[in-house]
């Protein structure tokens, strides 16, 4: 009798183990996912993940990896043990992705798990909506189309929703206000759980950002000879040997010898920090050849080396000629201090927001230009006074949100203003409507012309300062990518925005104004001179 009883214990135990942790419950429950048995082996590096229940967690890796299986498993086994009373949201990136998992993935794996999920589950009919345990598992799509955008306004599938756990699938690949609507559906939840899981895309954006900001794990291996750690995607290429047959091996960076991912371990770069980050490779992948790694990172296809980096390395990258860098900018700074004031004839671009922000200049021949001011101000009044001092000769601004605001400027001024409205694949190029006072351009060409102003240097800038500062964090965040339509499969570029961004429009707006005849030349005539001094010793005296 003895014997039954201890087994019994030991049950016990094992159900214990199995309510309170994820990676215990999917590992001796033996789900069946539908690369077959979930198991340890080649995938010890999903474990801490499994059992992580920081709020925010980060995900940063290599395509194929097993990261959508085991958050769905983590989400399912929080709703069965009752951790996600409120239930859980998933996010895809489209609707498609939505309808393909929930019929090739998730109804499989209640299929085939029925002790361990499926008696749990409720409602498998419903592509959209799963009942587990008592509590809601919704799944949805963040593709931004104009519907999905449109969501803002009326978004009654997410407004209604409270639940204790989301999860962004492909995160790089949502929409950003997407996301932020997301997150406001954990605000009566007192786990709020935010899991953001991708590939990577641009540097500084999306998953990149929130992994660079997370604690930063990174998965080191212990070499079986030396005992020194090395962490293959912060050693690569070098972390690459080859046999004497030509085939390629994992090395330590220490001693040369073999080391195989079955013997690593996460360790945390900034353990202080509160998120929680995991950044995994395809290197790390016993199923990947590694050789294949290295072959494709020297012999890009087709030279998209971009595509290496995102889905074999996990590392976020982009072209040269796609994003600026602070040192562009930096180039581009002269020997002059900001101007506070400028005999003109001068060139201004205002970017509307909670402030404005104001680029003026004037040009210096057909192709140069020379930036004289850069700031913020608060009001459209305080415009005015900026657009005197400087001798505005010029101006274009944007005329969203704030359209009457804009129009109420340009009845003021003397000289013509511009109410600039973007739109996507212009095909006739630039349209100026005198009678409208309304300028139409092509957003993605303006930004490759600001892009290559400042490339190529051809922009002076007064000399470094706080506000240049600014001037060039806002002017690099934005980068040019070729986004793909799910609808019609045509590929287009565009430039993605990658945090605040004002400057980077006020340059654009600053180059269609300069464009005015009567810009270009430097020379004018003496007496205009002599009043331009007369009017500054008045400023001067009035204030």
């Amino acid at each position: 009798m003895a014997e039954p009883k201890e087994k019994k214990k030991t049950d016990i135990k094992l159900e214990t183990l199995c309510a309170a942790d994820a990676w215990y419950w999917s590992y001796w429950g033996k789900i069946q996912l539908q690369s077959g048995e979930f198991r340890l082996e080649g995938h010890d590096y999903q474990v801490d993940p499994l059992q992580c229940d920081v709020k925010k967690q980060v995900i940063k890796k290599g395509a194929q990896m097993g990261f959508t299986d085991i958050s769905i498993l983590k989400t399912l086994h929080g709703q069965i043990y009752g951790r996600y009373p409120q239930g859980a949201l998933y996010l895809f990136p489209t609707k498609d992705d939505v309808s393909d998992f929930s019929k090739a993935r998730f109804s499989p794996l209640i299929a085939n798990n029925p002790a361990v999920i499926g008696r749990f589950v409720r409602d498998t009919d419903a592509v959209h909506v799963k009942k587990i345990n008592g509590s809601m598992l919704y799944l949805r799509g963040a593709r931004p189309t104009a519907k999905i955008e449109g969501m803002k306004k009326s978004s009654s599938h997410l407004k209604s929703i409270p639940v204790d756990r989301i999860v962004f699938d492909e995160r790089d690949e949502m929409n950003e206000e997407m996301i932020a609507l997301a997150l406001e559906r954990l605000g009566h939840s007192e786990v709020k759980e935010a899991i953001h899981i991708s590939t990577p895309s641009i540097p500084d954006y999306g998953i990149d950002r929130e992994y660079n900001e997370s604690d930063q794990r990174a998965w080191f291996i212990k070499c079986r000879k030396c005992g020194h750690e090395t962490c293959l995607e912060l050693e690569f290429p070098e972390c690459m040997g080859e046999r004497k047959d030509g085939t390629v091996f994992r090395k330590c960076k220490k001693c040369g010898e073999e080391v195989y991912p079955g013997d690593g371990r996460w360790v945390a770069q900034f353990p202080q920090r509160g998120a929680a980050g995991w950044w995994i490779s395809q290197l790390n992948s016993i199923y990947i050849d590694p050789g294949e790694i290295l072959h494709l990172f020297e012999n890009p296809p087709n030279g998209n080396i971009a595509e290496v980096y995102n889905s074999k390395l996990g590392m976020a990258y982009i072209a040269a000629e796609n994003r600026l860098t602070t040192a562009d900018v930096y180039a581009c700074c002269g020997n002059d201090a900001m101007a506070m004031r400028e005999s003109g004839p001068c060139a201004m671009g205002v970017d509307v927001g909670k402030d404005l922000h104001v680029v003026i200049g004037k040009r210096k021949g057909d192709r140069a230009h020379k930036i004289v001011y850069v700031g913020r101000t608060e009001s459209f009044k305080d415009l005015h006074e900026l657009a005197k001092r400087f001798h505005v000769k010029s101006a274009v601004i944007d005329l969203y949100p704030e359209t009457r605001k804009v129009r109420e400027f340009q009845s003021a001024e003397p000289y013509k203003v511009f109410g600039c409205a973007y739109q996507d694949q212009l095909k006739e190029g630039e349209r100026r409507d005198e009678k409208s006072g309304i300028v139409t351009v092509d957003r993605t060409e303006l930004c490759d012309i600001s892009h290559s102003l400042i490339a190529d240097s051809l922009v002076e800038l007064p000399r470094r300062s706080g506000e240049i500062e600014e001037y060039a964090k806002e002017l690099v965040n934005m980068a040019k990518v070729l986004e793909e339509n799910q609808e019609t499969g045509s590929k287009v570029y565009r430039y993605r925005k990658l945090g605040p961004d004002h400057f980077r429009h006020a340059t654009n707006y600053y180059y269609l104004a300069s464009k005015e005849r009567g810009l270009t030349s430097l020379s004018r005539p003496k007496e205009d001179y002599k009043k331009d001094e007369e009017n500054q010793e008045y400023d001067i005296l009035r204030h």
